[in-house]
């Protein structure tokens, strides 16, 4: 049998006087990625990936700004299949606020520039993502 799990996350940018930066974290499995993590009981997914970004990163001052799409992918855990789905949301970074990565789960947290963000992005799937969220945010904001 299946289980299933939800998380939720988001691609946070920010407008600096060098232009438009992008926060990847370099997650457990060493690899770069957006903040996420799993839906605690109760929570909506927005809340979710706005608990996942300060508690990884430590930003708190953040604009949600669209819905950017749901991934969803099998993988195995302890001999388990489960199905994920990982809800993504666009936010905006406001104010100066240091990213303050979250020691126990990440090993970094950075702010680069768009074609460095999207060259160091590493899953499958979340390139054109990223491309997608880079895009929506130069159109909104």
């Amino acid at each position: 049998m299946t289980e299933k799990e939800f998380s939720s996350g988001g691609v946070v940018m920010k407008k600096t006087s060098l232009g438009l930066k992008v926060l990847l974290i370099r997650d457990g499995y060493g690899r770069w990625t957006w903040p996420k993590g799993n839906i605690e009981e109760g929570e909506s997914p927005q809340d979710a990936a706005i608990r996942e970004i300060g508690e990884e990163a430590g930003l708190k001052n953040l604009d949600i700004i669209d819905k950017i799409d749901a991934v969803h992918y099998f993988y195995r855990l302890k001999g388990k299949l489960i199905f994920k789905t990982v809800y993504l949301y666009l936010f905006e970074a406001k104010g100066n606020e240091r990213l303050k990565a979250l020691e126990c789960e990440i090993e970094d947290a950075r702010w680069l520039p768009p074609e460095e963000a999207l060259k160091n992005i590493e899953y499958k799937g979340a390139k054109k993502i990223l491309k997608k969220a880079i895009d929506r945010f130069k159109k909104l904001c």
